[in-house]
């Protein structure tokens, strides 16, 4: 009798001797389709059994310490990030004497922030960041400021030192004052949040001493805005686009009525297909953050300046001691100016716009803003020219007042408006000072005098506008709709006087007030479709009251309206007139606008009169950003990191450091080991290596000499300059923010920054508006739900010890508190008088070799993207694996934890499949699939090992059997 015996067929199916791999481009995509010739074919019969013998997936990384990615696109995420248009190119040189260059290359360029759907991959993200320049008392100018002079000029007044023989470091010395640009009228306390100013003492257009406020060099940040349009050679601009940018809107000139708009870049961020060490992923995300352009040369083929730029760390345009003179500002302030509906002309009847107009306005290509959310949302919101009040308002209604505007109340409005309202509780500054009873501004102390909190009631309980009841806004009813709201009060004793607006005197402070209304946080999610915002509890969004169809707001429940406010109203002080401007107001010197303008820092004469820098004149680009940017694996906790989001504060040299031979008069000190070292600073001592007009007077150098000479011994006293804050860490020029990672929430955990460990809580701020901070806290390792996600140096408990210095500035490494020290030239003994001091010294402090705060991942990486393969084939006949609804035909599941040497491996005993249906296979298609039943991302070197077994039916021992009459009847 026959007896069947199992015969093993293994079938080599390769990826590398596949039809696609030899003759398809899809060799170079699909790499996990592949179908192999089966030479002469192979027949299954019914009951031969078919399996998977083995297979090598070919991931390169696999079986390492590995992450995997897939590059699969996971969504789409909208982003906003700034697009710059430009156009007439001029190029970076300047070719003649005193002709304008442009420091972008261009004459002209415009801007707007867009729109943009991107992928969301595993591998990838398109990241926004934002820039901002630090008030260190460095390469920036507070504003408002009339402009920025580096000398008198023609100037016969503002106190400076006068004579032909002005040494020049008594002009860094000097006071600052009118001649020298700042604006020297003081403003109230109820106009502006004066916590953002500095009160110091200057010189008014007369010469005489006067209070003046400057924007506080405290380090705060400052995030940069992006003015646009933009010009920079008026030639090469038609007249419309110059007219655009000297007389935004149709206006008369004003810095602050243009648009800006928060300067944002898209950077894409991530690393290879495939498995990736951490160490590789570090690299491949930080060479993108640290890659640099070639240097590009400007002002002339003789100069040796030049700039280079790297991904987040650029050179900015900026303002220049030349650019921002007495004389353009006259040119600019007075450019086409309409006044009895004529121009102002030249001598020669040609009107006054010029190219001296258009360097004065570029000095303000970029302005940094310390609240930009608030900033951003109210120029969003609001025009220039702001609304109405649409009802006057008596002193005698002032403690039940309801604001009545011209507003629409309707849904649309009223959304837009809970943005404006919303950006405040970001700064709680701007409330905390509105509850102070000396400032005039609300009369909210009085009013609730049972809060046991009364700063955290009144941020819960209001909100604010600006309103223009002082100076011309009192005669509201004479200005045109389009007249702006405030002023920055830019040369309001400046001699010629023609582009005041009507009724406005030399001497009246026109800008904005404050005023603070009602807000229900109960109904703040109420819309105006479904709110009838009629009464105290259902106003729409928990602000607005529907009066015939236009907005109102309350004030009673805060106490109302101060009485102060109907007094400033000089056109009529017993009312707040109808057509009074309500809104936003654009001015910088605005309740709540603090802000800067980036400075290049040089001046023509360094201090001592030795030096000169040939170039400082034209050089109009200053270094603004993160320039040593680091995306780390930390190998101890086992987590990524994102650090030095922030250019560091360097111990740094006094600008004449290194002389040989100073002269007897000159300080000279010798450079420092550590001068590049980064560090934090109390007290901050500046090195005289930058300049800036915000910053006079510059603090005289005091040289006091010991002992005779030969061998006399020079002491040097510097005071910390007084626009600067005592006892404040100065720790960085600038930075970046993070303002969007570029994934949503639900596509979070698959994305590259899930995978790499990051939670979404670590980059989006969410909850309550009063818990969510703003980045100009400080930031610690630990620091969450901040709006915008940046570093700055680590402060930690062991840098305490390098706070105590002697009067030299001398570290002494132990535990005493910091002092301020003082220096007698004659020895004292304790008997003696010691309240007259030669000198006083608050103590620098320089703590080096410090560390950046680090964002680091909550979570430690994740290494497989998905746990098995799918092995697909088509010799079989049916599906027969069920993944849910769809139905593969799939012989083997190879899990990835079998991996090593770039390979994941499968050593067979998965399921055996019976063939129920003769037929010849001459060729087998192989998919290998992700468990989704998507191609997985696997190499060309992967191979599968097919088994057939089949049963044959042969008598091996045929002889013996037929003998045997196995076979019928043996032969006779």
């Amino acid at each position: 009798m026959a007896q069947p015996y199992n015969q093993t067929i293994l079938l080599d199916a390769n990826r590398l001797s596949s039809e696609e791999y030899s003759a398809s481009n899809l060799a170079q995509t699909d790499n996990a389709v592949f179908t192999n010739k089966v030479s002469n074919g192979v027949t299954l019969d019914i009951g031969d059994q078919v399996s998977i013998q083995s297979a090598h997936i070919a991931q390169r990384g696999a079986g390492g310490s590995v992450i995997q990615m897939d590059g699969k696109v996971l969504g789409q995420k909208e982003v906003n990030y700034t697009q710059t248009t430009n156009s007439s190119y001029i190029g970076f040189f300047q070719v003649q004497t005193n002709e304008p260059y442009s420091p972008t290359g261009y004459a002209y360029e415009t801007s707007e922030n867009v729109s943009e759907n991107v992928k969301i991959k595993d591998n990838e993200a398109s990241v926004i960041f934002s820039y901002y320049k630090t008030a260190n008392g460095e390469n920036n100018i507070g504003l408002p400021r009339n402009f920025g002079s580096a000398s008198m000029g023609s100037s016969v007044h503002g106190g400076d030192p006068s004579g032909g023989g002005i040494s020049n470091a008594s002009f860094w010395n000097a006071s600052d004052s009118f001649a020298k640009g700042c604006n020297t009228f003081h403003m109230a306390a109820s106009h502006t949040l004066l916590d953002d100013y500095l009160t110091t003492d200057g010189m008014n257009a007369c010469g005489s001493v006067c209070k003046i406020m400057k924007v506080k060099q405290d380090n705060s940040k400052f995030t940069l805005f992006k003015r646009t349009p933009m010009g920079w050679k008026a030639p090469s601009m038609s007249s419309a686009s110059l007219e655009h940018i000297l007389k935004p809107l149709g206006q008369r000139p004003d810095p602050a009525i243009a648009e800006y708009i928060r300067f944002k870049q898209k950077v894409t961020l991530g690393t290879k297909v495939g498995y990736n060490s951490p160490s590789s992923i570090s690299t491949d995300i930080t060479d993108t953050l640290l890659d640099t352009d070639n240097p590009v040369k400007i002002i002339d083929t003789d100069s040796t300046s030049s700039f280079v730029n790297s991904t987040l760390y650029k050179a900015f345009p900026c303002a220049n001691y030349e650019n921002m003179s007495v004389t353009n500002a006259s040119s600019f302030f007075n450019t086409g100016v309409i006044r009895d509906n004529l121009p102002i002309l030249n001598p020669d009847r040609t009107p006054v716009v010029d190219q001296s107009s258009l360097n004065y306005i570029s000095n303000y290509a970029y302005v940094g803003f310390k609240r930009p959310d608030f900033v951003e949302a109210g120029r969003n919101i609001f025009a220039y020219h702001g609304n109405r009040v649409n009802v006057s308002i008596t002193r005698a209604e002032g403690p039940t007042a309801i604001i009545k505007t011209n507003l629409t109340y309707n849904d649309g409005v009223c959304q837009k408006l809970k943005r404006f309202f919303d950006s405040q509780p970001l700064y709680p500054e701007l409330f905390d000072y509105a509850t102070d009873p000396n400032n005039g501004i609300t009369n909210y102390s009085t009013y609730n005098t049972t809060s046991a909190s009364l700063n955290a009631s009144f941020r819960e309980e209001a909100r604010f506008l600006h309103i223009g009841i002082s100076g011309f806004g009192g005669y509201a009813h004479q200005l045109s709709s389009n007249e702006s709201m405030g002023s920055d009060n830019y040369n309001v004793s400046f001699s010629n006087a023609s582009a005041l607006p009507p009724n406005r005197t030399n001497a009246s402070d026109n800008s904005s007030n404050p005023i603070f209304i009602y807000y229900n946080k109960n109904s703040s999610d109420s819309p105006a479709d479904t709110s009838h915002g009629t009464r105290k509890d259902n106003l729409a969004y928990g602000f607005a009251l529907n009066v015939g169809g236009l907005i109102a707001f309350m004030t009673e429940p805060i106490g109302g309206i101060p009485d102060s406010y109907f007094s400033e109203q000089t056109a009529d002080p017993d009312q707040i007139n109808v057509d009074t401007k309500i809104g936003y107001d654009y001015h910088f010197n605005a309740y709540g606008n603090a802000a800067i303008i980036l400075s290049s820092g040089f001046h023509p004469l360094q201090y001592y009169g030795h030096q000169r820098f040939s170039d400082g004149q034209s050089i109009r680009q200053v270094y603004c950003g993160a320039n040593n940017c680091l995306f780390n694996f930390n190998n101890n906790e086992s987590r990524f990191e994102l650090s030095n989001l922030h250019s560091p504060e360097k111990v740094g040299n006094f600008y004449n450091a290194g002389d040989p031979s100073p002269a007897a008069d000159t300080f000279g000190p010798p450079p420092t080991a550590q001068s590049g070292n980064d560090c934090f600073k109390i007290n901050k001592q500046l090195k005289y290596d930058s300049w800036s007009p915000c910053m006079q007077p510059y603090s005289e150098i005091d040289l006091t000499t010991t002992g005779a000479a030969p061998n006399s011994t020079q002491k040097t006293f510097i005071d910390v300059n007084v626009n600067l804050s005592l006892g404040v860490v100065y720790d960085s020029h600038g930075g970046v923010v993070i303002e969007d990672m570029g994934v949503t929430e639900d596509k979070w955990s698959d994305s590259i920054w899930g995978l790499l460990g990051f939670e979404y809580g670590q980059f989006n701020a969410s909850g309550d508006l009063t818990t969510i901070n703003n980045y100009n806290y400080r930031i610690t390792n630990d620091t969450v739900n901040v709006s915008g996600v940046t570093t700055n140096a680590n402060i930690t408990s062991s840098t305490g010890q390098e706070f105590f210095t002697n009067v030299f500035g001398i570290n002494m490494f132990n535990c005493m508190v910091e002092s301020e020290a003082e220096y007698f030239t004659a020895k004292k003994n304790i008997a003696q008088n010691l309240s007259n001091p030669n000198n006083t010294v608050p103590p620098t402090i320089v703590v080096g070799d410090v560390e950046s705060t680090k964002i680091r991942a909550k979570q430690i990486p994740r290494k497989l993207l998905k746990g098995y393969f799918l092995i697909n084939s088509d010799i079989l006949d049916s599906a027969n694996y069920y993944q849910l609804a769809n139905p593969l035909q799939t012989m083997a599941v190879v899990g990835k934890y079998n991996g090593a040497n770039d390979f994941v491996n499968y050593d067979g005993g998965g399921p055996v499949f019976t063939v129920t249906r003769k037929k010849t296979i001459t060729s087998i298609k192989t998919q290998i699939l992700d468990p989704d039943g998507s191609l997985a991302q696997v190499g060309d070197n992967s191979g599968i090992i097919y088994r057939i077994d089949k049963q044959i039916k042969t008598d091996l021992h045929f002889a013996e059997n037929l003998l045997a009459g196995q076979y019928g009847k043996p032969p006779q």
